[in-house]
């Protein structure tokens, strides 16, 4: 049995090889394939993977022509995943720790009744506090998390796909395993996901320059739909059952559902909100 490894890559030309060149670290002698997922790149990613895995035959490149992180997690988990000892999730702009997959699949084995196990922030401004939640809530970082071999079963044979338009598919995937697979709100299954204290990963920090300035504009638009997102699609999902999962995203954005939304009354916040609600409002007329 090998380690399974799903890397998301979406305009990630600068920062992949840095990803790729941790692998081996954070494997620690495990052996393992990996599936680079370039999803809907503008840039040159593609060449970039390629180039990549024209050296190194534990890489596989998958180009999807859709830039969507939700519909390339249906792909691996649907059509790409074969059976392995752990099946590893990571985004290509951050690089693991070394022993980093090892550690979460040793957290696996030590939580027979886990169905993921989560990384945890070495770097980022708002780590301590991101640190907090992963345990005490159980979160999943989107960064870097594991699943059993028994979850990815579980997510094929109940047909269960992640809503194509997504935005934080590792909310909603915790959310799910804590649930059982079932959703309602019986979200109390703390013991589907494990945290892992030794599995971290580093990525560099934006800063002050007109590129990364665009970058945190995207995130923040990012953001907001996510903030509406969840309240209508959790609120979906309670009052109902694993089978309200929506196959689009866009499709809980009804009159009805957004009509008393509101922004956030914050002075970063309000205006993207207010953007957002404008437009899925006009969108939905």
């Amino acid at each position: 049995m090998t380690l399974s490894i799903c890397i998301f890559a979406h305009n990630e030309e600068k920062l992949l090889p840095d990803c790729i060149g941790a692998l081996d670290r954070a494997a620690n002698g495990h052996a393992y394939q990996a599936h680079i997922l370039v999803n809907g790149c503008t840039d040159q990613t593609a060449i970039v993977a390629n180039s990549l895995a024209a050296v190194d035959d534990r890489l596989n490149v998958h180009e999807l022509p859709v830039a969507d992180k939700a519909n390339a997690w249906n792909d691996y988990v649907f059509r790409i995943a074969r059976g392995a000892s752990a099946h590893i999730f990571l985004d290509a702009d951050i690089r693991p720790s070394e022993n980093a997959f090892s550690a979460l699949l040793e957290t696996l084995q030590e939580n027979p009744n886990a169905y993921a196990a989560a990384a945890l922030p070495a770097s980022g401004r708002s780590r301590r506090q991101w640190t907090t939640d992963i345990f005490l809530k159980r979160h999943l970082s989107g960064n870097l998390y594991a699943l059993t071999e028994k979850a990815i079963q579980e997510f094929r044979n109940k047909s269960l796909q992640l809503p194509f338009g997504a935005k934080g598919e590792d909310g909603l995937i915790a959310y799910l395993l804590l649930t059982d697979f079932c959703c309602g709100r019986d979200d109390s299954h703390d013991d589907r996901i494990a945290t892992s204290e030794t599995a971290t990963f580093e990525f560099d920090s934006l800063g002050l320059n007109i590129s990364d300035l665009k970058t945190y504009h995207k995130r923040l638009i990012r953001y907001s739909e996510r903030y509406f997102q969840k309240q209508i699609l959790y609120r979906l999902l309670k009052n109902g059952s694993a089978q309200d999962m929506p196959a689009n995203i866009y499709d809980i954005y009804l009159p009805s559902a957004i009509s008393s939304m509101r922004p956030r009354i914050d002075p970063i916040n309000f205006w993207y909100d207010f953007a957002t609600l404008k437009r899925l409002r006009a969108a939905n007329q």
